[in-house]
């Protein structure tokens, strides 16, 4: 008896053997292979943030060079005074404006005294803020992630002329600062902590298992299935937060001031047809209403721009009148009225335009 018992304990420890290292090894893999394509997702998720900022912030750049070039004859302290001085500044955001190998202005005043006598290579002195510099073309704005003074930044210029002279206009944000201060910036800190609670959870796991295989083989069954669900919660995770960022267009409505600058831009480049709508609103929240369901039915070619209080302007891009106001039709209801669509065509309508809106 005592000889069969001793067989039966033999033969039981090498079948539980391979099934406790077959498993720990699997819930290595699967914990490696869950993190590494987490961090990934992360990463691209970070990305997408970044560049929805930099475009932001190129139009911005856009902006200021519109107000530059809108008056002749000034000279470099008159642009810094009467522009760049009256923009928000900080440690982390601020603007650089050089002439040539000149540094006109960074940041205030005192950063501006010390760099006075500084070269502009000098200043960027990191090879991707070099190459981004020189890279710069007349009227394009380009944006990169570059290193200066050993703190990485999103970076948005361009090089234009003015008094026959070579100006590069740049805005630099602290790319830490940005995200930090990016609305979602809570979504990644739980998306982090997420993987980290299941990369822990599946180590916990594994380390269970070495004591308990030998006694249930339900409970190896019951982790399983809990890990697959913990994968597919984060993939319905990673769908919804795709999907928010897909629709998140509130950004996307600019100034009345800006509805001119827009329209000459796009005659310069020749672009048609270039289709024009004013749409009068009765209250703020009817505004704001049109603007959530536009998303839906206006592609992205329809510029969208704040007018007078209430009212809205629409420019499209390469889309006919018609095409527009079949858009819009969808749109109205009784608070909301389309009072004119036009095709913007030539200089003539480009100044008829002008008179009425600027």
């Amino acid at each position: 008896m005592e000889e069969q018992k001793s067989g039966n304990s033999s033969n039981k420890k090498p079948g539980k053997h391979p099934i406790l290292i077959i498993t720990t090894i699997c819930v290595v893999i699967a914990a490696a292979a869950c993190g590494w394509l987490s961090y990934i997702q992360i990463n691209r998720y970070e990305k997408g943030i970044l560049e929805v900022c930099a475009t932001q912030q190129d139009s911005y750049v856009q902006l200021v060079l519109d107000q530059i070039n809108l008056k002749e004859n000034r000279d470099d302290q008159d642009i810094i005074n009467d522009i760049l001085k009256t923009m928000d500044a900080s440690s982390n955001r601020y603007w650089v404006f050089s002439r040539n190998q000149s540094m006109l202005y960074v940041k205030d005043v005192m950063e501006t005294n010390r760099y006075k006598e500084v070269s502009a290579d000098t200043y960027y002195n990191s090879k991707a803020s070099k190459e981004f510099m020189d890279s710069l073309q007349v009227n394009h704005i380009q944006h990169s992630i570059v290193n200066v003074d050993n703190k990485t930044y999103l970076m948005s210029g361009v090089l234009f002329k003015y008094a026959d002279q070579n100006y590069k206009l740049c805005l630099m944000t602290e790319k830490s600062v940005l995200l930090d201060n990016n609305t979602y910036l809570g979504i990644k800190v739980e998306m982090e902590t997420f993987v980290i609670v299941i990369l822990m959870a599946l180590v916990l796991i594994a380390v269970i298992y070495a004591f308990i295989i030998r006694r249930s083989a339900i409970r190896l069954d019951e982790r399983e299935a809990d890990v697959k669900a913990l994968s597919r919660g984060l993939a319905k995770v990673n769908e919804m937060l795709a999907d928010k960022d897909l629709h998140d267009t509130h950004n996307n409505v600019w100034k009345q001031k800006a509805i001119v600058p827009f329209v000459e831009k796009l005659m310069k480049r020749n672009v048609h047809p270039v289709t024009f709508a004013r749409i009068e609103c009765e209250t703020e929240e009817s505004r704001r209403k049109f603007f959530e369901r536009a998303v839906y039915i206006l592609d992205k070619h329809v510029l969208r721009f704040e007018y007078g209080a209430c009212d809205i302007v629409l420019i499209a891009v390469n889309i006919t009148t018609d095409q527009l106001k079949h858009g819009i039709s969808i749109l109205e209801d009784k608070e909301v009225t389309v009072q004119r669509v036009e095709l913007i065509d030539n200089n003539t309508d480009m100044e008829k335009l002008r008179e009425r809106y600027l």
